[in-house]
């Protein structure tokens, strides 16, 4: 399996690795396993780590997105802080979005992963791979 030393996480992934009813549950903790393996620097955006947060609570408990958020803020993961030069590049990445249910937190993370020259993340959204981006694990 090809990939790249640092990794991009998307909230998908991190909800999946969080929640056991989740569908993808099971291929992310394979993934992350592979991840740890390999010592890959991880990186995500305070927006993506901010949607997860809220997602895992909803779907699972308060408890379990508190864990979750301790266990991410002590783990050696960059979250980068999103200026307003990031926002209007995703915005021009949003632009071009043909699908309605494009979400801006990812096209914020296709700009992060753009100027941090990135080409692999590990997340089960389908746009990254159509917008030239490859899923660990999933993409060849």
């Amino acid at each position: 399996m090809k990939t790249a030393s640092k990794i991009f996480v998307d909230a998908d992934a991190f909800v999946a690795l969080a929640n056991p009813a989740d569908s993808n549950n099971s291929q992310a903790i394979f993934f992350a396993k592979v991840i740890t393996q390999n010592s890959f620097q991880l990186i995500t955006s305070d927006p993506a780590f901010g949607e997860a947060i809220t997602i895992i609570r909803q779907e699972t408990s308060l408890k379990t997105a508190i864990e979750f958020t301790e266990r991410i803020l002590t783990d050696p993961i960059l979250i980068i802080e999103v200026d307003s030069s990031l926002r209007r590049q995703a915005l021009d990445i949003f632009k071009n979005q043909s699908s309605k249910n494009s979400r801006f937190t990812d096209c914020v993370n296709m700009a992060i992963m753009k100027n941090e020259n990135l080409d692999t993340i590990f997340s089960f959204d389908e746009h990254y791979k159509k917008n030239g981006f490859k899923r660990f694990g999933v993409d060849k």
